[in-house]
């Protein structure tokens, strides 16, 4: 069975941040859809496909205490 994107994502995406700040407040990325949801789920609500929580480059990880 093949992922694709309902359509749902439109209605449910959120509001626009710098990149660095959307992972911070909890915003996650789905990348089949790609775009970005606010959610405490770990699946997307459009497409089912399993959400990014963390950025994938070095420089936006959260400094460490």
């Amino acid at each position: 069975m093949v992922q694709m994107c309902n359509g749902l994502c439109e209605r449910l995406k959120s509001t626009s941040f710098t990149n660095n700040l959307r992972y911070k407040i909890g915003q996650k990325w789905c990348s089949l859809c790609a775009i970005f949801f606010l959610t405490e789920e770990n699946t997307c609500p459009c497409c089912k496909t399993r959400l990014r929580s963390k950025a994938r480059s070095k420089k936006y990880d959260l400094p460490r205490m």
